[in-house]
This record gives structure tokens, sequence and C-alpha cells, in this order.
């Protein structure tokens, strides 16, 4: 069942390390209706025991997109996702991820446990000529390192269907599922 909505979400994995993380975050996109692409290298392979486990069976219905690398994933989101407006997660970033104006057609990045986004993953995306800029975003932490990974994409993702929400847009209550049926939702 594919849900039919206006407004767009993808989250981006950018060489994520454990497969426990990856599968709460396909769950998390599974409630969000957004689309979850892997940008490699993984650190772990793609064993369905462990994903489906973490992901609690929906990892087939949120069948991720895999991308070898960075070049694979900028050229694919150049040719297919143009308009995206895209917002980099980190502990540095230049604005408070509440403070962003999430519309339409949004990107979430976010990096692996350990070290976060490498700077190579930046250099294809330079060279897209069809995609706009990237806007960094955080946040706000008290006395911590980091969040867990798919605690991350949970606050900045139901943080963009938020706002959506309030601009009339997109509310989880009201998704549709193709065949008419009304699914409830979680705002």
């Amino acid at each position: 069942m594919a849900i039919e909505a206006r407004n767009s979400l993808k989250i981006v994995l950018v060489s994520p390390r454990i497969a426990a993380n990856v599968g709460n975050v396909a769950r998390t996109c599974k409630a969000l209706g957004a689309e979850l692409h892997l940008v490699g290298p993984l650190g772990f392979f793609l064993d369905p025991k462990h994903v489906k486990r973490s992901s609690v069976g929906y990892w087939e219905e949120v069948q991720p997109l895999v991308h070898r690398d960075a070049q694979a994933f900028w050229s694919f989101m150049e040719e297919k996702s143009p308009r995206t407006a895209w917002y980099w997660a980190t502990k540095n970033g230049s604005s408070l991820h509440y403070d962003q104006d999430y519309r339409a057609d949004v990107g979430l990045i976010f990096g692996n446990e350990e070290e976060g986004v490498d700077p190579s993953f930046w250099k294809f995306e330079s060279k897209s000529k069809g995609l706009p800029g990237i806007v960094s975003c955080r946040i706000p932490m008290c006395e911590v390192r980091c969040l867990n990974l798919a605690t991350s994409v949970g606050i900045i993702g139901y943080e963009v269907v938020r706002q959506w929400h309030k601009q009339g847009g997109l509310c989880l209550e009201d998704v549709k599922i193709e065949d008419g049926n009304r699914k409830r939702g979680l705002v």
C-alpha cells in the first residue's frame, strides 16, 4: 500500500555502521511515509534477519534504496529529485532544526554513528548543477556528545511533518491508503 500525499520526505543515511539503527530508522520511515536512502559503504551486511528484526517487519514495505557511494546517490537525486530542499543534521549545524522552514519536498541527511558524514560525500554534491544548496541544522542538546541516529531521524522527521500539518499539508491522521481505507496516524 502506497501513501498518497503531496509532500515528500527523504531520509538519507550516509555510511551507517549499525544494522539495528538502520532497522529502527526504517520503522520510523514507515510511520512517516518517508523514503529511505542508504549511501554506501555500509558498516554491515544487509542481512534480512537483522534489519527485519529491528524494523519490526517493515523492511520490505519501506524498500530502502541503496546507493553504492556518494557519486551514485547525487547522480540519482539530480535526475529523480532536482527540487528537493536538502538539510544536513550535524551537531555543528548553523541553526536549530525547528528554525528551518520545511516545504513540500524535503531531504534529511544523517551521517553515521561514529564519524558523521565523510567530507568526500560533499564533493559530488558540489558538482551537481541541478540541486539546490544544503542547509546544516542541529538538534539542541545539553552536555552529551550526540544522540542515537534513529532518535535524531525521529526528532527531525516529525518536525518536518509537524510543519507540513501546520501549513495545511500532510497530517498523518489523514493519510490515505491506495485501497481507499483510512489509516490512523500519530500526529
